[in-house]
């Protein structure tokens, strides 16, 4: 890969970064002894007008139910509510826009502990053996 891509690339993966550690997502800790640390991966797009888009996300597959968690929940909108919502904008003459929260998983709360290995290429020099404590 020519390395203007490869820094293009790069770009992405320290912006989505930032944007976790903006919110809180993780604090960096020592792996508590007997805890089991999961690993993560990049996951790269590009978007429609071009840019380079990195997403961080854990391989939560390696996970036991009852032992790492209890259960699994996503928010998402049923289909039913959005065609309510198209019928009542058209009966009313509504205007309707949409928008994108491109860190809305973020808002979530974890009640388990779970520990996540740092990204491949961009783990902290001096703390490589530290793991991600996610919130």
């Amino acid at each position: 890969m020519p390395n203007k891509l490869q820094e293009e690339w790069k770009k992405a993966c320290l912006e989505e970064l930032e944007s976790l550690r903006k919110w809180q997502v993780f604090e960096l800790t020592d792996l508590p002894h007997g805890r089991k640390v999961i690993k993560n991966r990049w996951v790269f797009d590009i978007k429609s007008d071009g840019r380079k888009k990195a997403r961080l996300v854990a391989k939560g597959f390696s996970q036991v139910e009852g032992i790492d968690y209890d259960e699994v929940f996503s928010p998402v909108v049923r289909f039913e509510t959005v065609c309510i919502m198209f019928a009542l904008a058209t009966l009313n003459n509504w205007h309707i826009s949409g928008l994108n929260v491109k860190t809305a998983f973020l808002y979530g709360k974890l009640d388990e502990e779970i520990y996540m290995e740092q990204p491949e290429g961009f783990k902290i020099k001096g703390q490589e053996c530290k793991v991600l404590c996610l919130h």
